[in-house]
């Protein structure tokens, strides 16, 4: 434990000699716009699949079952599902179910419709980069941020950010449109973790030890600077420092909406956990339907060379 304050003492000391702010005016940045064109997870619930009609079965033998099952809770903190349940297996007559239709054989690249969608695309649309991150979340107030440039070591940039990267959760991707109209997508590949200074001084004192937060350079809160960060290691240039920067460009113009999505998840995720504490899930009982087909699938039928045209 005294080798944790100290790694947390010296990481202080290493921001302290090594800032160096990274916020000036970029003219790349400025030919760009950083946006998130796709929905932000805001906790809504997914709509429930409508159920289909169900199915006129005849049994021709059936099978019961009791079992005692346990299914791993929904989230941390809420109980999960158990039980006893009862399980039928049920052989029924073959209903007839008409087969998913079968992917064309055609090269897609033949058809002049495909050829002009993909030139279209092609157009407007680079290449889709994915992007390797991992964000330490400060009190979230403040995060360590480090970006490896194709995943890997040499190269990777670390950074001190004023924001709550906790706000970057809930979507997948972002898109820089430069001044031409063209589009380059970001696949965002984050690890995120939160730390807490307050619980972990409680628990350094409960264990007879002294804490020590680590010591942050100077950046002026993000309601009053903008979105800013200090890069602390690694170089200033190269793709893992034009990422930093795109971050946090795309937060200077999408930051209300992906904040306002952070606190709907939370809010969602809080309601739903009380939710679970109050009505503790029940398993469900179980029926298995199954049949022994009275013919040939259409694989088997493409197999056999009995397809016959769609």
């Amino acid at each position: 434990m005294k080798n944790f304050c100290i790694a947390l003492i010296s990481w202080g000391l290493l921001l302290s000699l090594h800032s160096q702010e990274a916020n000036e005016s970029d003219p790349q940045a400025a030919e760009t716009v950083s946006s998130i064109p796709f929905p932000i997870a805001d906790g809504t619930a997914t709509p429930p699949v409508e159920k289909a009609e169900p199915l006129d079965l005849r049994i021709l033998n059936s099978s019961i079952h009791r079992r005692y099952v346990e299914h791993a809770p929904e989230m941390p903190g809420t109980p999960g599902a158990k039980g006893m349940i009862t399980m039928t297996m049920n052989l029924v007559d073959d209903p007839g179910l008409p087969d998913p239709p079968l992917p064309a054989i055609n090269d897609p690249l033949d058809d002049p419709e495909a050829q002009a969608r993909l030139a279209e695309l092609l157009k407007n649309y680079k290449r889709t980069e994915l992007l390797f991150v991992s964000a330490t979340v400060w009190d979230h107030d403040r995060t360590i941020l480090t970006v490896h440039p194709n995943g890997k070591v040499e190269g990777a940039v670390t950074a001190v950010s004023n924001l709550d990267f906790n706000h970057f959760s809930g979507f997948s991707s972002f898109r820089v449109t430069d001044r031409e109209g063209e589009n380059q997508d970001y696949n965002l590949l984050m690890g995120i973790g939160n730390a807490s200074s307050r619980l972990l001084a409680k628990w350094m004192r409960s264990v007879g030890q002294g804490f020590t937060p680590p010591e942050f350079p100077e950046i002026l809160d993000v309601g009053v600077g903008g979105p800013s960060y200090v890069v602390v290691k690694g170089p200033q240039d190269g793709e893992a420092a034009a990422t930093i920067r795109r971050l946090h460009e795309l937060y200077r113009n999408e930051g209300e909406r992906m904040e306002a999505a952070y606190h709907a998840r939370e809010a969602a995720r809080e309601k739903r956990k009380a939710y679970l504490i109050a009505n503790p899930p029940v398993p469900e009982d179980v029926t298995i339907n199954f049949w022994r087909r009275s013919g040939p699938s259409n694989l088997e039928k493409r197999l056999n060379g009995e397809e016959t045209a769609q």
